[in-house]
């Protein structure tokens, strides 16, 4: 049998911090729903305070709604509660005592909370994405109750990283060095974009992560994001000359995620494509030698922002697509993010956050360039996690 890859004592800390968190809100009951189910986009909620995750999705049915999503009942002075669609609990893998199974996860959730004598407000985890008509069902089983949406309740607690989780980032860098290493090296060797992505996800699977994209691109489709959406990548194979794009996302370990990435040429690159490629990793350098604790999110945009400037260049569909330079990252994309459009000025970096740091560069006639790496913010230095040659 799986052993959870953490104690129970950092489950059991991660609970209180989440509970304080609510008495500090005006919060007595929360519920905190997750959807796993073939992404981890949305699960990172329930697979942070549960370790459980749905492998199983699907349309609604004669015996079963919401499939893949799973609840937590968080409430004062009580033991969480975990409800699951599962007709089972992996009791190996699973940090929560008190399981409930059902085919209806979100009527379950409302009968547990009606049991209790709940009513009044409740924080509700997951607006974003639960969908209507389950949201109904919460309404119609528990009509005392007024759900009030808290989607960052939980999100607040673990955008701080524990010493654990950080190892995990440790073993999850190390994957995302490899695969991004196998992919830009086949991109520049005359293997199709698919055949590059291919041998990346060997590498990444064969060390136990779990891929969400892998994207490529090269030639006249290169200022968008990949070059065949669908997939990630083409059947295409990137001539002499021409610029490539390369990049890895996923679950890399445990669940913890990164999206570095790189920019090459195949073959001898010209002066103007060393220039472009030179000046968005040299964007992400100084942005990420400049996240300290204490520092705004804001003044470190405004640098993106000046350098991007002092560049030139053209504005590529992938940068208005992206208009930032980073992102908070954990069990998903997740906020603040590093932009003067999207950051506010209480978004401080602080210790022991982790942030993907990126740019994006176009310059006509030559084409467009991305890059990515993945920090850990530490106390005396941040720390590297993507060591991904900046050159290939």
């Amino acid at each position: 049998m799986m052993n959870s890859y953490f104690p129970l004592d950092e489950y059991e800390g991660r609970w209180s911090r989440v509970q304080a968190e609510m008495k500090a809100r005006g919060f007595e009951t929360a519920v905190v729903f997750g959807r796993g189910g073939g992404t981890t986009d949305n699960c990172g909620d329930v697979l942070y305070l549960s370790n459980h995750y749905a492998i199983s999705s699907g349309m609604d049915s004669l015996i079963w709604t919401a499939r893949s999503f799973a609840g937590v009942i968080l409430q004062g002075g009580r033991a969480p509660q975990l409800h699951i669609d599962e007709p089972e609990v992996r009791r190996d893998l699973v940090s929560i005592e008190d399981v409930r199974t059902s085919n209806h996860p979100f009527e379950s959730v409302a009968r547990a909370l009606v049991e209790r004598g709940v009513t009044g407000r409740v924080a509700l985890v997951g607006t974003n994405f639960i969908p209507v008509k389950y949201y109904r069902q919460l309404e119609a089983v528990a009509p005392d109750i007024e759900w009030v949406a808290a989607d960052d309740l939980v999100r607040s607690v673990r955008r701080i990283k524990s010493q654990r989780e950080l190892d995990c980032y440790r073993t999850a860098g190390e994957t995302a060095t490899a695969g991004v290493d196998v992919l830009m090296k086949g991109l520049i060797s005359g293997l199709s974009e698919r055949e590059a992505a291919g041998e990346a996800a060997r590498e990444v699977v064969r060390r136990g992560g779990r891929i969400q994209m892998i994207g490529t691109n090269h030639g006249e489709t290169l200022g968008f994001d990949q070059r065949f959406p669908l997939t990630g990548y083409s059947a295409d194979v990137p001539a002499i000359g021409d610029i490539v794009t390369g990049t890895l996302h996923g679950a890399l370990f445990q669940g913890y995620y990164l999206d570095p990435g790189r920019t090459a040429v195949r073959g001898k690159a010209n002066s103007e494509q060393m220039r472009l490629i030179e000046a968005a990793g040299n964007i992400v350098h100084r942005l990420s030698d400049m996240l300290r604790p204490g520092v705004r999110l804001l003044d470190v945009a405004a640098e993106g922002d000046r350098m991007t400037a002092a560049f030139g260049g053209s504005i590529s569909p992938i940068m208005k697509n992206f208009p930032f330079y980073g992102h908070g990252i954990g069990l998903g994309f997740e906020l603040p993010r590093i932009s003067t459009s999207m950051s506010t000025p209480e978004d401080i970096v602080e210790q022991d956050m982790v942030f993907g740091v990126e740019a994006f560069l176009s310059l006509d006639g030559v084409g467009a360039a991305f890059f990515e790496d993945i920090i850990i913010i530490g106390k005396d230095g941040n720390e590297l996690l993507t060591k991904s040659p900046s050159i290939f």
